[in-house]
């Protein structure tokens, strides 16, 4: 893979004095010996950078940066994504940890030997790296897409309704995380509903039902829209080569009405929509996927697999897909790339960042 050359200029800055001793584990050492080519120094230099390098480097790291994955049982720990860079003279490397709290404004770089006293460098002075940016990826014969919460932002508007209901019932809301997790993993909203109020008498299903259908038919239509910048994203890969497909968990039909109000026929954009209705399981379980692939006539190697949640990305990689997680829905950072994702893009607008699609403009 060919790689250009980005510099990078900051000031290096203490750090928590945690790196030390993870660099140590020894895991961690092999695992960063094999990525960088190099036995690194128990340490990492920190650099303080400005906000639009720090978000350069954070899109990278997360989209294009080789995984450091802790082994089995080793579970307090949480991935890394290591980017090779230069300094002066000497190779090393950034490590982003993928946690949802990383501070902003820094870069965690590690190198072969003590930085800071090989380069003559105190806290306070400045210092320039070499950021290796890697080609985009070519484009694949097919992209399958999730739809709430990845083309169609609705996932508030689950939440929001799941805590009208609980209001409505004087039940107590739960944290937002909490449903968020459950919602990722595949959870239904009528499931979700029945694991939240743990309620399964008939009547109280009865008077959920007629509610939610209310609250159904007065916000939906109101309040859902697709995301900034999907519709053009989606006209620039239809005058592609690429497929286009869509794997939804649900089935309310009304969503897919969305792309005809934006001016898209949805038939002619998605050579297959599978919905809940179309298949025995649901995801994270493969077959949804595999049926879409079926539907396209394209191979699993060809295409990605596009979602915000963890069980998108758990069906994706169950498929052997390159899978792309997304943070506009359920998923967070930090269990999209427990789950596997390749790459964890703020949003599916930003394909085209890491995704070479322009050559066929």
């Amino acid at each position: 893979m060919t790689a250009k050359v980005m510099t990078i200029n900051g000031t290096i800055q203490s750090g928590r004095g945690e790196a030390g001793q993870f660099m140590e584990i020894d895991w961690v050492r092999e695992q960063f010996r094999q990525i960088s080519g190099f036995v690194s120094y128990p340490g990492t230099v920190n650099l303080a950078i400005n906000s639009m390098d720090a978000d350069f480097i954070r899109q990278l790291a997360c989209a294009r940066g080789v995984r450091v994955i802790p082994p089995a049982g080793a579970d307090s720990f949480c991935e890394a994504r290591i980017l090779l860079l230069g300094v002066e003279d000497q190779p090393a490397a950034l490590v982003f940890p993928m946690v949802n709290d990383y501070y902003e404004n820094t870069a965690e770089i590690i190198a072969p030997v003590k930085l800071k006293t090989h380069l003559g460098k105190e806290d306070g002075d400045a210092l320039m790296v070499r950021l290796m940016v890697p080609e985009k990826l070519a484009l694949p014969k097919g992209i399958i897409f999730d739809l709430d919460g990845t083309l169609i932002d609705s996932i508030e508007l689950y939440y929001s309704i799941l805590c009208e209901g609980l209001r409505h019932f004087n039940l107590p809301l739960p944290e937002r995380a909490w449903i968020m997790e459950i919602m990722g993993a595949g959870t239904g909203f009528w499931e979700a509903w029945e694991s939240i109020t743990a309620n399964k008498e008939e009547e109280f299903r009865k008077q959920s039902m007629a509610l939610f259908e209310e609250i159904w038919a007065r916000r939906y239509d109101r309040e859902v829209r697709l995301f900034p910048g999907v519709s053009e994203l989606l006209a620039r890969l239809h005058k592609t080569d690429v497929k286009m497909g869509v794997v939804t968990s649900s089935f309310y039909v009304k969503k897919m009405n969305l792309f005809g109000q934006n001016g898209m026929n949805y038939h002619e954009l998605f050579q297959s929509i599978i919905t809940k209705r179309d298949t025995v399981k649901k995801k994270p379980d493969p077959e949804p996927i595999r049926r879409c692939l079926k539907q396209m006539g394209l191979e699993s190697k060809d295409c990605i697999c596009v979602g915000d949640s963890p069980c998108d990305i758990a069906a994706g990689r169950d498929c052997e897909m390159l899978t792309i997680g997304l943070l506009t829905g359920t998923g967070t950072r930090q269990n999209l790339s427990k789950e596997g994702a390749d790459l964890i893009l703020d949003d599916v607008t930003r394909l085209p960042e890491f995704i070479n699609i322009e050559k066929v403009l």
